[in-house]
Parts: C-alpha cells; sequence; structure tokens
C-alpha cells in the first residue's frame, strides 16, 4: 500500500475543515493566549465563509477567537478565558453584551476534562475542584454525582470530542509527525487525541531524516493528524517560539480598531477584516502587509528570550 502524505495548502485545508464543520459546528483551537495560535488557519476559513461555530479552546483563548467573533463566524463560546492580557477582547465584549453570542460560563478543568474523556474513550471525566464555585450554577456541561467509592460529590464531564481542531506547531515533516520547539505544547498534545480531524499549521516542513534521527522530538505523531500546512509565520500575530515574538503592536492596533467599533465608529474594523479576512489574502500577500522590517524585529526577540 502506497503511504500517502498529508501536507496540503491553506485553502484546503480551509475547504475540508469547512465540509467537516457544516455537519457539526465545534471547532477547537491550540495554543495559549498569545502563543502558538493557529491564526492562518482561522483566517482562512473565515474567508472560506465559516458561519455559526461553536468554538472551543485551550483554556486560554484571545486574538483569533475574537478575530472570529468580528468576522460574525461565531455562535457559541466553550472557552474559560478570552482575553488579550493585558486588556480585554472588544468584539467578544461587544457581542456578548448585546446577545449576538452565547458565552457559557466554564472552568478551564471542564475544558480539559471533557477533552480528557474523549481522548481516553470514556463516557465522562470526573472532577472535584469547583466545589464552592457559583460555576456551578451555569455550567453546561457538567453533571453531580457521588462517588461510587467515597461517597463524596462529584462532577462528571460529558466528551468534548471537536468536529475540528487547529493547531499550530514550528516544525513537521510531510507525514504529519509534529514538532513543537517550544515548552507551550499545554493542551495541544491532548485535543489532537480528543479530536475527529486534525489539521495542523507549522512554520516549516523538515526532511524526513529530521524526525527520523530524533523521533522522541516528535510532539504529536502522525496517526493523530489529518493534514499540515507548511505556513511561515502562521500563528502572527500570536508567537511561535523560538522563530518569532508575539506581535504586540498588531494586537494593539486591531484591539484599538475594536474599542472604535464599540463607540460606533466601525470603520477601522471593517477595513481591516476586509484586509486581512474578506479578501483572502495568501501567506505571501498577508506578510508583505506586515512588512520585512517587522518581521525581522520579531525574530530577533524571539531568539533574545
Amino acid at each position: 500500500m502506497t503511504r500517502s502524505t498529508k501536507t496540503i495548502s491553506l485553502n484546503a485545508a480551509a475547504t475540508r475543515a469547512l465540509k467537516a464543520l457544516s455537519e457539526r459546528p465545534e471547532i477547537c483551537l491550540g495554543g495559549l493566549f498569545k502563543q502558538s495560535r493557529p491564526v492562518a488557519l482561522v483566517r482562512a476559513l473565515l474567508a472560506a465563509g465559516a458561519d455559526g461555530l461553536h468554538v472551543y479552546s485551550s483554556p486560554g483563548a484571545g486574538y483569533d477567537v475574537d478575530l472570529m467573533i468580528a468576522a460574525g463566524a461565531v455562535g457559541e463560546v466553550f472557552v474559560p478565558g478570552v482575553t488579550l492580557e493585558n486588556r480585554l477582547c472588544p468584539n467578544f465584549r461587544t457581542a456578548v453584551e448585546a446577545r449576538q453570542i452565547k458565552a457559557h460560563a466554564l472552568d478551564a478543568l471542564t475544558i480539559v476534562g471533557g477533552l480528557m474523556a474523549s481522548a481516553h474513550g470514556v463516557p465522562f471525566q470526573p472532577i472535584a475542584a469547583l466545589k464552592g464555585s457559583d460555576v456551578l450554577k451555569h455550567n453546561p456541561l457538567i453533571k453531580p454525582f457521588d462517588c461510587p467509592l467515597t461517597g463524596q460529590p462529584l462532577y462528571a464531564v460529558p466528551p468534548i470530542r471537536p468536529r475540528v481542531t487547529f493547531l499550530h506547531a514550528q516544525e513537521a515533516d510531510r507525514w504529519g509527525n509534529i514538532r513543537h520547539l517550544s515548552t507551550m505544547v499545554y493542551a495541544d498534545q491532548l485535543m489532537a487525541r480528543a479530536s475527529d480531524m486534525v489539521i495542523v499549521s507549522v512554520d516549516r516542513l523538515v526532511e524526513d531524516d529530521v524526525i527520523l534521527d530524533d523521533p522522541r522530538s516528535v510532539t504529536i505523531p502522525a496517526h493523530y493528524v489529518d493534514a499540515v500546512v507548511e505556513v511561515p509565520y502562521g500563528a502572527h500575530p500570536t508567537a511561535s517560539f523560538p522563530n518569532y515574538a508575539m506581535d504586540e503592536e498588531h494586537i494593539n492596533a486591531y484591539a484599538d480598531l475594536g474599542d472604535a467599533a464599540r463607540r460606533g465608529d466601525g470603520a477601522g474594523l471593517a477595513a481591516y477584516l476586509e484586509q486581512n479576512v474578506s479578501s483572502a489574502p495568501d501567506q505571501a500577500e498577508y506578510l508583505r502587509n506586515i512588512g520585512a522590517a517587522r518581521l525581522g524585529e520579531l525574530q530577533a526577540e524571539a531568539q533574545a528570550l
């Protein structure tokens, strides 16, 4: 039997994901806050016309989820934290206040527990850390039960099995063996095991020998991965250490546009979405808009850390 490579184009990845999400709209995003978020994949999916998505994530999300909301592609959010860390996500805030999306009150352990249940193939994952929290009144994913061994109250989280998961890493081979070169693997490995379809963007593809010479450096093996997309700077404006740092200037400028839209001036945000989402620029054009000088600064910053 001939072995097939898993490398596809960014547009092909978006098309494949969109078809799967039309069957069931649950999408999960890897990375954490401003690190290793699959932004290029998200932009391509938005350009392809995604709508009504139910968004899950590692417990900390920010720019990419806010961008999806600004583009009108989100129906519900199952994310414990959507923040830019140094400021609020403006479009998330606006959409929640206006009840344009439904943001569920969840904690990090609920998401991790649901992904664990899916990855392990069990009907639920017990968690105990919610005792005394008002999250219990609003969390839609948990059910109380008594531990059969101790009789103590616990909470069951059913499996969270995203239809599609987008991840970003630094390297992969053509067969789909993924290598995270930073320590920011976080929940990515768990998401890959828990999901129906896993599409990974990487800053670069490497030759087979790179993996064969050091197989233990593989963080997500190929049998969990459906497709790999080589996208230089595919996490921008979030970071992909050690290749490039987060582009705080870009993120803050975007947030300023979102804040202006909250005050009634949406022209800047509309122009941003047109340039970066609606017109579906390829990654080369996107990077030309960012500028070689700025990308060089982000590289130097990452390497200096």
